[in-house]
């Protein structure tokens, strides 16, 4: 979740929030099969009878494969293999909220931040990818968002001051060596670190007028580019793999809808559509689909979604009675582990 849009979309979020105090965890299922095999998914849109496929893991370049989505469940990160195995809670700390997880490059590490309320304040923390050696990052500040640069030596957050909000970066090993990235009046959130390490994608809004349009940073010439001039709001950014695409959530009249841009603000396209509230797309390692949360109200709280890259073959991974989204895709290198 998304705290900040609380601050400027309420009546959206009030949809999304789930409750700040912790329940009991839910039960892990298994660990995953050697080789997970390739699942039979019907969507609740299909017809009887209707099953679509969606491989687990395919190759990419340079032997990158697609490993398990590491997701908001209720107020902890579970992670879970896209075809709906091996669904485990990684944190579990009571009367706190653990947010907006992201795998490093190396597919190992979760950076992700803790909040004992949904909005903030919060704090920065990282652990390996089976949830051991929780290590926080940031005391004394107000520090949400991480996600790391491709080497995983630091980490670009959210900085929230009096002054407003502004993007930073730290050293990933133990949170010192701090860098401001924006300043100004208006309010920076959420960055998105490119593959290529030259750029941070991020949402600009104002706390009056427009709530949000997707902005880039060239991180050598500190240069600004504005993506999108939309009147809806436009947030929860994910670069591809090839650093050529961005995909981004919209927000507009009630509902809101996956997005597709291309680096340099060209050739924007809509993914979905219709009375849903699909939020926090995430890119495949090997740039083949997008995962995302969709919120149908009355129906399921929030549920977790794939897709290919040009919004068809949609698919359900999880669907229960605990708000789930915002899913970030582990890179695998090699064999899928054991």
């Amino acid at each position: 979740m998304r705290p900040i849009a609380s601050v400027l979309a309420p009546l959206a979020m009030s949809i999304l929030l789930a409750g700040c105090g912790k329940t009991a965890p839910q039960s892990a299922g298994a660990d995953p099969p050697a080789q997970p095999g390739t699942p039979s998914v019907t969507t609740p849109e299909a017809s009887a009878g209707t099953t679509d496929l969606l491989p687990v893991a395919d190759s990419a370049p340079k032997g990158v494969l697609n490993g398990r989505l590491a997701f908001e469940r209720d107020t902890d990160i579970y992670v879970i293999w896209p075809n709906g195995s091996g669904l485990k809670a990684l944190t579990t700390t009571m009367n706190q909220n653990e947010l907006g997880p992201a795998w490093n490059a190396a597919g190992t590490q979760i950076a992700f931040w803790q909040a004992s309320v949904a909005g903030g304040p919060g704090s920065i923390w990282t652990m390996n990818g089976d949830g051991t050696r929780q290590r926080r990052l940031t005391t004394g500040i107000d520090a949400r968002d991480p996600v790391w640069n491709p080497d995983g030596t630091r980490i670009a957050f959210t900085m929230v001051d009096p002054s407003g909000f502004h993007l930073w970066t730290m050293r990933a090993s133990d949170g010192a060596d701090r860098r401001q990235i924006t300043s100004g009046p208006g309010l920076d959130f959420e960055p998105a670190w490119s593959p290529d390490g030259t750029r941070l994608a991020f949402t600009r809004g104002l706390e009056e007028g427009d709530p949000g349009d997707i902005y880039v940073i060239n991180l050598e010439t500190a240069k600004i580019a504005q993506l999108t001039h939309s009147p809806a709001y436009d947030l929860d950014v994910a670069w591809s793999p090839d650093s050529t695409r961005i995909v981004f959530e919209r927000e507009s009249g009630g509902s809101a809808s996956i997005q597709m841009i291309d680096a340099d603000g060209s050739r924007e396209t809509g993914l979905t559509s219709g009375t849903y509230y699909d939020t926090g797309p995430t890119f495949s390692p090997d740039g083949r689909y997008i995962a995302f949360g969709r919120y149908r109200e009355g129906v399921i709280p929030g549920d977790l979604w794939t897709m290919t890259a040009d919004g068809q073959q949609l698919h359900s991974i999880l669907q229960s009675l605990v708000t789930e989204g915002f899913p970030d895709w582990q890179p695998l290198r090699g064999a899928i582990p054991r």
